[in-house]
């Protein structure tokens, strides 16, 4: 198989035409795929409209049939009845005929009661309480009397036969809903009586409905009331209404349909007809897809096109591309412009380009043995090349192999970027840092020749007063020798601690570590305050007890920095409105910090001043090195801590807050 090639030179492909026809074919397709989707829709609608309306037509066919088997069933109870009227009237006491009957009148149980009323018993004025017994007891409810009056009276002004109810609760004996069926007896037009029979509803309905009908029906009285009759289970199936009309108690039956099976011939034809429809649209499913495929390939085409041309005019790295044997075959304009030479020139040289200085190899070859180097992948190799003035520019090159779908390399990929002034500015920063080094270091000598100066300030002012009061006393000859003594070990110490804040400060200006000792907080802050010279009129308030805290610290270093806050504050006390001036010292404490607090009645500090008061040579006093502060900053940042400067709440001055770990 022949290796194939890149041809740079094609650049755009004119897909119009193509794109424009496939927009026709998606067209037809859409167009298509609607037409399926509306045959499947009113197909739907057809099958149900036609299933609707079978389901109607047998609705009303079962709701005639029901009306028609109640009607005959009471019609013969009636005929029934009116026999027992007849000799229920005679006066001789002679029993009842034996009634072979109809359905309702045979079954036990569905005629709970009846019994003959005669005609002074049924009228109108008639109270309730001469009727028979059955009858009195169902009309213990006053609905019930008026329901059951209505009846009797209807029969009598009518006459013919006349319902009531169906009645709920009408007594022990009538456990469910009862329709009552009274059927008069006239002699000449003359009114002798009626004869009244209650029919227990629900298994009157079991009897007169067959049991085919009830296997895919429940059938119930449709009435809103609780102890609603029903016949058979289900409440969640569809339902209709099946009315009976009976004389003076019309009825309301509800029909519900338990096994509803639809037409199969219908089912089968929308089968067949949905089954062709979902092959077509199956079919303009896959002639859709493979469309759309090809579309977004186009697609892709001139976006990978669109997005090359971009690339090549706005990209501000410099590309360039071989072939497998390191045929330099393309450079793009950024390139060329970095260089100074047209594509022509660069590519007509077959040997070496003549950005390419000739003492370095072949470019090639460098930059694809950088491949395996990791360091190189990730960073790039730099190199440097010459534009076509001679000047030497410094780029970050990487390469890259063109592969194929099945892994083969067909050419190679490399980017340029120019670095030279990168270059030129990471030589400037470097000589600003060797300056700024520099100067670091003045100004930490500075710094240290300024703490040593503030720290031995008072120790050698001590010595060089106690130097002089002794020099004097021995000139005057008004000391004895014993009495020299202790002034010279006092010498001696002031001496040895100025030695050791050399020591101290020279550690501290190294980064050398601090000698950490555990310390009693509240007896340091006593010591180191009570060696504080107050000046007349000030008051000091300790409030160190109750606080039993004890941390790690260089107790030295710690004491200078105490003792500048308490003395910078006994200056500034006395200068506030306040008469006494009140200096006040104080422990606080927090889950992971306790603070030396020191407040005064000064003037305090103004917010717009906080941020500069702990700055080194600030200082707002006369004659003040402005060292003091700088140094505590220095000393509790050395612990790990801060320092903390707020206006006092309670003495309206400055407050100080030095906060130390408490557990370094």
């Amino acid at each position: 198989m022949t290796e194939p090639t890149i041809d740079f030179a094609v650049l755009d492909l004119d897909t119009r035409l193509l794109s424009a026809l496939n927009r026709r074919a998606m067209t037809w397709l859409v167009g298509m795929l609607v037409l399926v989707a509306a045959s499947i829709v009113l197909l739907a609608l057809f099958l149900r409209t036609v299933e609707a309306q079978e389901e109607d037509r047998s609705r009303t066919a079962n709701a005639q049939w029901l009306d028609q088997t109640l009607r005959f069933h009471f019609r013969r109870l009636e005929q029934d009845l009116g026999v027992l009227a007849v000799h229920a009237q005679r006066r001789d006491g002679s029993s009842l005929p034996a009634l072979s009957g109809g359905q309702l009148w045979r079954t036990p149980g569905t005629i709970t009661d009846h019994g003959w009323l005669a005609a002074d018993v049924a009228s109108a004025v008639a109270p309730v309480a001469r009727w028979p017994l059955f009858l009195k007891t169902a009309a213990q409810d006053p609905d019930h009397a008026q329901a059951l009056s209505a009846m009797l009276q209807t029969t009598r002004g009518l006459q013919h036969a006349a319902y009531a109810g169906p009645l709920l609760h009408g007594g022990a004996q009538y456990v469910g809903p009862t329709l009552w069926l009274a059927v008069p007896v006239f002699e000449r037009e003359r009114f002798v009586g009626d004869y009244v029979a209650a029919i227990e509803f629900n298994l009157m309905l079991t009897t007169v409905i067959p049991p085919w009908f009830l296997k895919d029906h429940a059938v119930s009285l449709d009435m809103d009331v609780d102890g609603a009759s029903s016949v058979g289970v289900p409440d969640s199936t569809s339902s209709y209404v099946a009315p009976i009309n009976l004389p003076g108690a019309p009825l309301t039956l509800r029909v519900k349909v338990l096994n509803s099976e639809p037409a199969l011939a219908l089912r089968v034809f929308f089968g067949v007809a949905l089954i062709c429809l979902a092959g077509i649209g199956l079919a303009l499913y896959f002639l859709q897809r493979d469309t759309a495929r090809r579309q977004r390939a186009e697609s892709q085409l001139q976006t990978q096109m669109a997005l090359r041309s971009a690339m090549e005019r706005s990209i501000p790295l410099g590309l360039r591309v071989w072939d497998s044997q390191g045929q330099l075959l393309y450079a793009n304009p950024t390139f060329c412009r970095m260089v100074g030479w047209t594509p022509q020139e660069i590519l007509q040289q077959k040997a070496t380009p003549p950005y390419w200085p000739v003492a370095q190899g072949d470019e090639f070859e460098l930059l694809r043995q950088s491949l395996n180097q990791p360091l190189a992948q990730q960073l790039g190799v730099e190199m440097p090349l010459r534009n076509h003035q001679g000047a030497v520019l410094y780029v970050l090159a990487h390469i890259a192999p063109l592969t194929l779908p099945d892994a083969r390399v067909i050419g190679w990929m490399g980017s340029v970027l120019d670095i030279t002034e990168r270059k030129r500015t990471e030589r400037l920063a470097a000589r600003r840092q060797e300056l700024l080094e520099a100067s670091g270091r003045l100004v930490a000598v500075g710094e240290v020749a300024s703490t040593l100066a503030h720290e031995l300030n008072q120790p050698l002012g001590a010595l060089s007063s106690f130097a002089n009061g002794l020099l004097n006393r021995l000139r005057d000859g008004r000391m004895a020798l014993e009495d020299v003594a202790p002034v010279v070990e006092r010498m001696e110490r002031l001496a040895d601690k100025a030695g050791r804040v050399i020591q101290r400060v020279n550690a501290f200006a190294r980064r050398q570590e601090m000698s950490l000792q555990p310390l009693d907080l509240a007896r340091f802050t006593a010591r180191v305050v009570g060696q504080v010279v107050l000046p007349d009129g000030l008051t000091l308030e300790l409030r160190l007890s109750g606080h039993a805290i004890t941390l790690p610290a260089d107790e030295l270093l710690l004491e200078h920095a105490l003792h500048n806050l308490v003395l910078n504050a006994t200056e500034w006390a006395v200068r506030g409105t306040p008469v006494p001036a009140v200096l006040r010292v104080s422990l606080v404490q927090t889950d992971t910090l306790a603070g030396i607090r020191v407040e005064d009645s000064g003037p305090g500090v103004p917010p717009e001043q906080r941020h500069r008061v702990f700055d080194a040579f600030a200082s707002q006093k006369a004659g003040g090195m402005g060292m003091g502060l700088s140094i505590c900053r220095s000393i509790a940042e050395a612990h790990h801590g801060r320092i903390d400067v707020e206006h006092s709440a309670d003495l309206n001055g400055a407050q100080f807050t030095l906060w130390l770990p408490l557990n370094s």
